[in-house]
Formats: C-alpha cells, sequence, structure tokens
C-alpha cells in the first residue's frame, strides 16, 4: 500500500507541475493585456487633462477695438463721400453749358482748309471742351501726309487753338509711273492730283544725280538768296545728273541753267550774277544756255532761226 501510494503521490505531483507549466502562458498573456490597458488608460487621462489657454478680455481692449471700429467706418464714409462727390462734379461739368466750344483757332495752315482740319481732328463747335481727347485729335490730324506736326491747346471753358506745321512741296517727281509732290529734303508728300494740283518744277534724276539729290534743300536755300531776277516756282523743271550737275529750265526765257557740282554755291552767285546783268541790259532772249564750272561761266547765243 505504501508503495502504491507513493507512486500515486508522484504521478499527481508530476500532473500538477505540468498543470502548472502549461497555465503559465496563459497568466503572462494576461498580464501584458492588462498593462497595455493601464497604459491606454494613463494616456487618456493625461489628455483629458489638457487646458486651454484663457483669454482675459479687459475693458481697455474692448474700447480699443471699438475706436478702430469707428474710424475705420468714419474714413471709409469720407472715400465713399468723395467719390459719389467726384462723380456728380463730373456730370455737372461735362454736361454744363459753361464748357461748350465757342472758339477754334487754326493757323499755320496754307495747303490744307481749316474746315478740313476741323473734320479731321473731330473739333466742332457747342461740344463740350472736357470731353475731347486732345490727344487722340493730334494724332488723327498728322495722319494726314500734308501736316508734319500739329499741337492743340485747350484754353477753359470753351476755346481751342490748333497750330499746324505743313509739309512744304517744291517739286514734283515722277515714281512708278506716278506724279509726286515732294519737299526740299526729296521726302515724298502726297501724289498729284486734280483737286491739289500745284504748279511747281518737275525734278528729274538724270544718271548719276543720286549723289546730288541729298543736296537738293541747300541748293534752293541758296538759290533764292543767290539774286536771281525770278523765283525758283517759274523754273519748269530741275535735273540732276553727274555731267550737268544742277540743270534749271526757266520757261519765260527758254532759257537752261547749268550749275557744276563741284563747288556749286560760288558756280550759282556767278551764274546769277550774269543772268541778272543781260536781263537788265534785255539780252536774255538772245541766250539759250548758260554754265558755270570750274570758277568759269560760259553762254551759248541764239541762232537767228530760234
Amino acid at each position: 500500500m505504501s508503495l502504491l501510494n507513493g507512486h500515486r503521490s508522484r504521478r499527481n505531483s508530476y500532473a500538477q507541475r505540468k498543470k502548472s507549466v502549461a497555465d503559465a502562458p496563459s497568466r503572462a498573456r494576461k498580464t501584458g493585456g492588462n498593462r497595455r490597458k493601464n497604459v491606454e488608460q494613463k494616456k487618456s487621462k493625461r489628455g483629458l487633462h489638457l487646458r486651454l489657454p484663457s483669454v482675459r478680455v479687459s475693458s481697455r481692449g474692448v474700447l480699443l477695438l471699438i475706436r478702430w471700429v469707428l474710424a475705420l467706418s468714419l474714413v471709409g464714409l469720407f472715400f465713399f463721400g468723395a467719390g459719389v462727390g467726384l462723380i456728380k462734379a463730373y456730370n455737372f461739368c461735362t454736361t454744363s453749358d459753361y464748357f461748350a466750344i465757342t472758339d477754334i483757332r487754326v493757323t499755320g495752315n496754307s495747303q490744307i482748309k481749316t474746315e478740313d482740319i476741323l473734320q479731321a481732328c473731330g473739333l466742332r463747335k457747342g461740344e463740350n471742351s472736357l470731353l475731347v481727347n486732345v490727344h487722340d485729335a493730334e494724332q488723327k490730324l498728322v495722319s494726314n501726309p500734308w501736316i508734319e506736326s500739329v499741337s492743340i491747346r485747350r484754353q477753359l471753358p470753351g476755346a481751342f487753338v490748333v497750330t499746324v506745321k505743313e509739309r512744304v512741296p517744291l517739286f514734283c517727281a515722277r515714281k512708278d509711273n506716278t506724279l509726286y509732290y515732294i519737299n526740299a529734303a526729296g521726302e515724298i508728300i502726297a501724289p498729284v492730283s486734280t483737286s491739289n494740283f500745284r504748279s511747281l518744277p518737275v525734278l528729274e534724276i538724270g544718271p548719276g544725280g543720286d549723289e546730288a539729290l541729298p543736296m537738293v534743300a541747300a541748293f534752293v536755300e541758296e538759290f533764292r538768296h543767290a539774286g536771281f531776277p525770278f523765283d525758283i516756282s517759274q523754273i519748269s523743271w530741275i535735273r540732276l545728273s553727274a555731267g550737268g550737275g544742277f540743270e534749271l529750265y526757266w520757261e519765260t526765257r527758254r532759257l537752261r541753267l547749268s550749275i557744276g557740282v563741284e563747288n556749286w554755291k560760288d558756280n550759282l552767285r556767278r551764274i546769277a550774277s550774269v543772268v541778272t546783268d543781260i536781263e537788265k541790259r534785255k539780252e536774255t532772249v538772245m541766250v539759250t544756255s548758260i554754265r558755270a564750272a570750274d570758277g568759269q561761266v560760259w553762254m551759248t547765243k541764239a541762232t537767228k532761226q530760234e
């Protein structure tokens, strides 16, 4: 019996050990889960203990805020009232008869009629002077080929002064089978037509005459002061060439004049004195051509048949 009991007690002790070993992981798992729960509970408790920042509002701060609001409101009302006032003032000025155009003066025009200038720029009596765009009116006039520059001045309450500088044609020149007016600088102004016809000498460019073209303006100016007994408008044509220099034809006397390009100013004065002398002695009809070059003057007398 003692032996059997001894075996039973050993079995029981072994079984108990095995059972305790098997139960050990479950306990460990339970203790780990409890730890997580404790940590989460602590975190939640910490979150609940966060405090929001406190805002203190004093009576002085409230007063300052009210003052700023009132100041901004007053500024806004001021600008609003000023804007409304300016709009009403503008409407009054642009509709009042006090600023109606009553006087328009145009100066400096000889090639273009005053009516055409006013029609081109859009100035009309009776309209409000404040509504006129001076810059646009000037640009409309400058687009005219006969006008070199223009200035429009507004004189309140209802007057305008239009000052025009025109391009003055001195010759007519043919280009691409079309006859154009050109100025002393050789610049094309406008094509010749029946509405703007002017009796002007024709400028012809002969062989090698392109080199003398830049000197035409100075030649015309010197011609006016050289002392010729006739005006340049009485010349039928002017030809530029390398061999003949400046050639002119005085149609009323049927006289051809030739001025050499080299030292042309001296040549021009010499030929002017000769033409003046024979004109005074009534001998112009006896001469067909006069040439001045190289410091000398040659004359060709007319034959009996001429």
